[in-house]
């Protein structure tokens, strides 16, 4: 279909969203609209000269999932595209940091197709999301009570992601696979009701169309497209003004003038508090409407000195001419160094960290273009059992810990990967590290090592899995949309 086609090279050429050359990687899930999606990049390849490649996170969720994956590998293969799968524990992902399984399964596919975008050197991550998926995104956050970057919907395109079909509809995606004759999988889980946005789509989206606006998904998707405009530019303004309120204060504190803040607009108000909140690292999740209205009342309201407690252990302090934003130093910790060797095969447990690590050892199926990937965040890993050194031994941190992080050059010191990952000083010495002759193989948890990668030549597979007693960390996740 020419027109679907077009639809999708004008997005992508108004908004900028893929540049000649590029690669690009496409998350196929097998529906209907990641199929179409893979499709038509493939036919605008030659226009754009660009590098195609496929990625698919199994959910492990589903006993069909296997077959979607075996579908999808199909697939790419008769498009002659490299495809990449790999597995989430969702549920247990779900469990550990207390999410939905939808945030959990929304955060592990953005997790394993920034992988793959590494793995294929790719500049670019194509996912699926049309006009039906901004609809419901925009009534979902408009009913839990979102500000306008939530009304705004999903974005064309942030951090490397893209979404070329955010400009059509349902309809048009599934036209356009007939005619290109070609099928797709159907998860029934979409057509359950259990699920907030499932809901959205099968009950209250058919019953505004028969009852209120046959063109409701229209309407919902022009008034997303002036808030996300009108949001943008207020964003940018908002930077402005906080370049030009605020200065670097002792020990890096971010000190914003209360006199000029509290002049402004309370809109403008609730955006610079925003982004000095954001500017601590802990992302904004679990601060909304009260907690603004709560640090806007404080500033105004109570006198110089005081503190007011927000989530993730951040502190709003008031001087009497600048405000600040502190994070909570944790109480050191009084962990105990632990070193033993692991079983292999067997089941080591390590009651100290409150979890055990089980090792099998399983041959490795020949699957050329097939990756054997397991988000770390799963507390499983891989390794190519005939190349990496034994015996192994879980411990703790010591001083001067390095660790070659798989798929980066070089070394980096633990302390770093810590600081990166956000990790607490209280928590740190209670993560298990899996070691041989001193080298890091394993952050439980957060990052695997360099060594012993699975390939097509590995003949055994070491499959390492950890497994929790006690919550002894807890982490707050950033999701995408």
């Amino acid at each position: 279909m020419p027109a679907f086609r077009e639809k999708v090279e004008d997005l992508i050429r108004k908004e900028k969203l893929i540049r000649p050359g590029m690669r690009v990687v496409v998350g196929v899930s097998g529906g209907a609209d990641s199929v179409a999606l893979l499709s038509v990049l493939k036919e605008l390849a030659p226009s754009f000269s660009l590098d195609i490649y496929a990625a698919h996170l199994n959910h492990l969720l589903r006993e069909e999932a296997v077959e979607d994956a075996a579908f999808v590998q199909e697939f790419a293969r008769s498009l002659h595209i490299p495809v990449a799968v790999g597995y989430a524990r969702v549920a247990y992902l779900a469990c550990e940091h207390q999410m939905s399984i939808e945030e959990a399964g929304r955060w592990a596919r953005y997790r394993f197709l920034r992988y793959a975008a590494r793995r294929f050197g790719a500049q670019r991550i194509a996912v699926g999301h049309h006009l039906g998926d901004q609809v419901e995104t925009v009534i979902f956050n408009f009913l839990r009570g979102a500000g306008p970057a939530g009304i705004a919907g999903i974005p064309v395109q942030n951090r490397g992601v893209v979404r070329p079909l955010l400009g059509v509809t349902r309809e048009e995606i599934e036209d356009y696979c007939r005619f290109r004759g070609l099928t797709w999988c159907t998860d029934v889980t979409n057509l359950a009701t259990d699920y907030r946005r499932n809901r959205i789509r099968v009950e209250l989206l058919p019953y505004l169309r028969q009852y209120f606006n046959p063109q409701v998904d229209r309407a919902i998707t022009q008034l997303a497209d002036i808030i996300s405009q009108e949001n943008a530019f207020f964003d940018v303004l908002a930077a402005v003004l906080l370049d030009e309120l605020a200065e670097e204060g002792m020990h890096g504190q971010f000190n914003v003038s209360l006199g000029k803040f509290l002049s402004f607009p309370l809109a403008l108000q609730r955006r610079l508090l925003r982004k000095v909140i954001r500017r601590k690292g802990e992302g904004l999740k679990d601060i909304g409407y009260q907690n603004y209205n709560d640090c806007l009342s404080f500033l105004e309201e109570s006198r110089p000195g005081g503190e007011l407690h927000l989530p993730h252990g951040l502190r709003l302090v008031k001087g009497s001419r600048y405000f600040t934003v502190l994070k909570t130093s944790p109480k050191r910790s009084t962990w105990k160094e632990v070193y033993r060797i692991l079983e292999v095969p067997g089941e080591t447990m390590i009651p100290e960290l409150g979890v055990s690590i089980s090792a099998k050892i399983r041959p490795y199926r020949d699957f050329p273009d097939q990756s054997f990937y397991f988000l770390p965040e799963n507390y499983q890993v891989c390794f190519d059992y005939d190349k990496i050194n034994l015996p192994l031994f879980v411990r703790t941190r010591r001083d001067g810990d390095r660790i070659r992080p798989f798929g980066l050059e070089g070394t980096k010191k633990l302390k770093k990967l810590f600081n990166d990952l956000k990790i607490s000083s209280h928590q740190r010495d209670c993560v298990p590290l899996v070691v041989s002759d001193d080298e890091i193989h394993w952050v439980v948890g957060y990052r695997r090592g360099a060594a012993a990668p699975v390939t097509a030549k590995t003949k055994q597979v070491l499959l390492l899995q950890a497994h929790c007693k006690k919550q002894n960390r807890k982490r707050s996740i950033d999701t995408e949309t």
